[in-house]
């Protein structure tokens, strides 16, 4: 498809020294968003425009077809002052009027009456002539480029401009025209940099509909999508030839991190001695993704392999690929020897020797040590077995205890303290050498599970290590909410959103019902016992509608329920993570159901009236009229029926028989005066709207539900879905 005549492509790269990977993505976001509002405002998209993010490490880039040449001319309104301010008593133009008329180099006579929200003006029209793309361009680019925001930037030279890294060059084009402009003391160009396997040569840009391919050419692909494809590729080809029913584990976050890390990708096999293969997996995989950023090649047998595959960024000849190839196994081997000395050394002290030396290691200066932290940890695990024992939610106390005592051992060993990545899966790894009961085993390995939010991870499966990470991120929160260090803005140093997404995810994954202000409460006296001094403000007050916003967060986010059916199910109440969750997803059922959202009408005209006046649900009936005996009747019946289906928590069939209330509701509203003159009617009605209130709030609040035809509400904080 042709572009239109009056439109061009055009080019944005910023050139640098290497960016972290992870930062290329928000970059990119924010350069497009920025981009698409600038054209919107300044008028210079067409239909066809089309932008294209591309990125290296060393470049962000935006190219886009469509963009007008020119702003189209448009004609505008100035408006001067009001007309009872333009003419005196006399009808002669006042001093502001003739000011005005000045200042636009009209004669008074020339002005015009125009209607504005605020009453008349005297103004003038005019037809204000469009900017060419490139005199736009050349004055916004400066601001759009410093806009762009990045977790941590810096300065360079000796002028205050910040950036993730020094800008090296920068190009923008509009069509074949360069477009100037100054950023940090570097000036637009047409030249861009190729790789620097290749010393980093010049790259003339003619035009920019050229850009993709002339990158190319010099050694660079721009686009992501292009470099992953490239790599997925190469990842299988290096399969094939290591020999049939060798393959790789999908890893989505780790083939991003490399496609951010190379300009021109090649994947190539290396090995390592098979000796190695004796120690435990995870530890080789972490030795090889974490450390290294190399690929583990699984064996035709379903285990680790000898073989590992690295992304490279060469120009591909043989001889280079075997240089980096050797050098790649020579640094993992030196990496494996020193895991087969630490795994070792490690063996010789059990766990449970280890724990003593806990107390060498700070958790928080004012928190205490983790020696501490276990002895917490261990006492608020004792007490959450107990309370799910007693709501039928069965676990293995005694594993879930003993993984509890010795949940942090593994801090103190040689091989966390290389890899901290590995911590709760060494201790889960050394107890299962110390012939422990699995249950300890897979509780220790999962204490650090649920705080991610990625397509990566990975849910709890044993609710011995849902508890164990519940007990333990309870007390982090616990802790640091009783000193006052309560996350604010982006800042959360101390990581306090991912332990609450932790506790929520704990619950939700394995079904586990307890009382998180109980379980707060048991934590606050825990420290107190410890001696821990409470810190100004109200902290802890704030810690149980911090965990509600993370549960609102996964609501909405994870589970995909709306964010209204959200909000009517904590409006009553959060305190049981699940509970609410279950009352969350049968309310976003509710959807398209007529009985249930005419009764969600119906219910806001209960609220209303009950908000002003104070009265007990009705108990004792005398009610002279058919139809509220006729709702009393129907709600005797929905509250014999709905009642075990609420305390077992099959929300979604009580909705169904509180939908029976509907009808008998709509004809009380239809022939019943709620407000009889008699105090002891008018009493009994509204006691009986209280008693359909408290029922129909056990499932949550029915008046924040937006049903169809209905302009929505905001968002409550941290929502985002509508």
């Amino acid at each position: 498809m042709k572009d239109a005549p009056d439109t061009r492509y055009f080019l944005l790269e910023i050139g640098c020294e290497e960016l972290p990977d992870w930062m290329l993505s928000p970059a990119l976001d924010h350069l497009e968003k920025e981009f698409l509002a600038l054209v919107k405002t300044h008028r210079l998209g067409s239909p066809i425009l089309e932008p294209r993010r591309l990125a290296t490490p060393r470049r962000l880039a935006l190219r886009s077809r469509g963009l007008l040449e020119h702003q189209e001319d448009r004609e505008v309104e100035v408006l001067g002052p009001r007309v009872q301010a333009a003419y005196d008593e006399k009808g002669r133009p006042t001093k502001a009027l003739e000011g005005f008329a000045r200042s636009q180099g009209v004669q008074v006579e020339k002005l015009v009456r125009l209607a504005t929200p605020k009453g008349e003006c005297l103004g003038l029209r005019r037809r204000e002539k469009g900017l060419s793309a490139a005199e736009v361009l050349s004055k916004e680019m400066p601001r759009l480029i410093a806009s762009i925001p990045f977790g941590k930037t810096m300065r360079w030279g000796s002028g205050p401009f910040r950036f993730a890294r020094p800008i090296q060059w920068m190009i923008c084009l509009l069509g074949n025209e360069q477009v100037p402009f100054e950023v940090a003391g570097i000036s637009s160009g047409r030249e861009s940099r190729g790789p620097r396997f290749m010393g980093s040569p010049k790259i003339p840009m003619r035009d920019a509909r050229d850009y993709v391919s002339a990158l190319e050419e010099g050694g660079v692909i721009c686009d992501p999508t292009e470099r992953k494809r490239r790599i997925e590729e190469g990842i299988l080809r290096e399969c094939q030839r290591l020999g049939r029913g060798h393959s790789v584990q999908p890893r989505a976050r780790l083939l991003e991190t490399l496609t951010g890390l190379v300009e021109h990708p090649v994947v190539a096999a290396g090995s390592f001695d098979p000796s190695f293969l004796a120690l435990p997996g995870a530890v080789l995989a972490t030795a090889m993704i974490h450390h290294q950023r190399f690929i583990p090649v699984i064996s035709p047998h379903g285990g680790l392999s000898e073989h590992f595959l690295a992304v490279l960024n060469c120009d591909g000849r043989k001889e280079t690929v075997e240089r980096i190839r050797r050098g790649n196994e020579w640094v993992l081997r030196a990496r494996l020897r020193d895991a087969d000395f630490f795994w070792k050394e490690d063996l010789k002290h059990t766990l449970r020797e280890r724990v003593p030396e806990l107390e060498k290691v700070l958790f928080e200066a004012s928190l205490g040590s983790y020696r501490k932290k276990v002895e917490r940890v261990s006492q608020l695990s004792r007490y959450l077995a107990g309370e799910l024992a007693e709501r039928g939610c069965g676990l293995d106390a005694p594993a879930l205890v003993e993984a509890a005592e010795i949940s942090k051992s593994d801090l103190t060993t040689l091989m966390v303290k290389e890899f901290p990545e590995l911590q709760g899966i060494m201790a889960g790894l050394y107890a299962r050498h110390e012939g422990r009961p699995e249950p300890v085993c897979r509780a220790l390995e999962q204490q650090y599970l649920g705080s991610g939010e990625s397509e990566e991870r990975i849910p709890f499966s044993t609710r011995e290590g849902a508890v164990l990470a519940a007990a333990d991120r309870i007390d982090t929160l616990a802790g640091f909410f009783l000193l006052g260090r309560v996350p604010t803005g982006s800042r959360d140093p101390f990581g306090l959103r991912r332990a609450a997404l932790a506790l929520v995810h704990g619950a939700l994954d394995l079904e586990l019902r307890f009382s998180i202000s109980r379980l707060k409460e048991r934590a606050v006296v825990l420290y107190r016992e410890q001696g821990v001094q409470e810190g100004e403000g109200e902290g802890i007050d704030r810690l149980e509608p911090f965990i509600q916003e993370r549960l609102r967060h996964v609501c909405q986010e994870v589970l995909g329920l709306r964010y209204d059916a959200v909000n009517a199910a904590l409006a009553v109440g959060s305190d049981d993570l699940l509970d609410a969750a279950r009352r969350a997803r049968a309310l976003d059922g509710v959807r398209g159901q007529e009985d249930l959202e005419a009764l969600s009408l119906s219910y806001r005209r209960v609220r209303n009236i009950l908000s002003e006046h104070q009265v007990e649900p009705l108990s004792v009936s005398t009610l002279p009229l058919e139809e509220e005996r006729a709702l009393l009747g129907a709600l005797e019946s929905v509250e014999e029926k709905v009642g075990p289906l609420l305390e077992k928590g099959e929300y979604a069939k009580a909705l169904a028989v509180l939908a029976h209330l509907r009808s008998p509701l709509d004809r009380f509203f239809e022939k019943v005066l709620v407000m009889d003159e008699d105090p002891g009617i008018r009493r009994n009605r509204l006691g009986l709207l209280k008693r359909i209130s408290l029922l129909l709030l056990r499932v949550g609040d029915f008046a924040e539900m937006v049903l169809e035809g209905e302009k929505a509400p905001l968002p409550a904080a941290g929502g985002k879905r509508g």
